[in-house]
């Protein structure tokens, strides 16, 4: 994994950001991107050369430059995937408990109201369960699975 900062003289607000997102979206082997604004630096993690990464950045002509480019372990997201694998399965144990508890809460005493907050519970816990599918991933994989939960709360909704 590489770690590499670009300095973008001219990213000064949020369309600036979206539109870097959208150009380096379907490149592959980019595991996170770390946007300072206010710096006007983006930090991106990454495997492979980051040449293809800075000709992308070129084209939108924002006057990027190469501040440094360095190997590291880390992949940008603050925990290991491992780390991230646990606290979600956690965090998914959590929700589908309380999704049945509320549940089965709901329909002994007839509360619409629980029954509806179970239904939430679940549409959290079936998020969570994409989540996992998504760490470790690369940003396309990252993006399908966004997709597809997004898909999934519009349906439960």
């Amino acid at each position: 994994m590489y770690r590499t900062v670009f300095r973008i003289a001219k990213m000064d607000c949020p369309s600036e950001e979206a539109l870097i997102r959208m150009k380096l979206e379907d490149l592959d082997g980019i595991r996170s991107l770390d946007f300072d604004i206010a710096n006007r630096r983006l930090t991106v993690w990454h495997q492979g050369a980051y040449q293809p990464i800075l000709q992308r950045l070129d084209s939108l002509n924002f006057d990027t430059s190469l501040l440094e480019s360095a190997e590291t372990d880390s992949d940008g997201s603050g925990l290991p995937p491992a780390a991230e694998r646990k606290l979600l399965w956690q965090v998914l144990a959590i929700n589908l408990f309380f999704f049945v508890l509320e549940a089965l809460s709901g329909l002994l005493a007839g509360s619409m109201g629980l029954l509806a907050d179970s239904l939430d519970m679940l549409a959290d816990t079936l998020v969570y369960a994409l989540a996992l599918l998504a760490v470790g991933g690369t940003a396309v994989r990252k993006k399908h699975t966004a997709k597809a939960a997004g898909i999934l709360q519009l349906v439960l909704a």
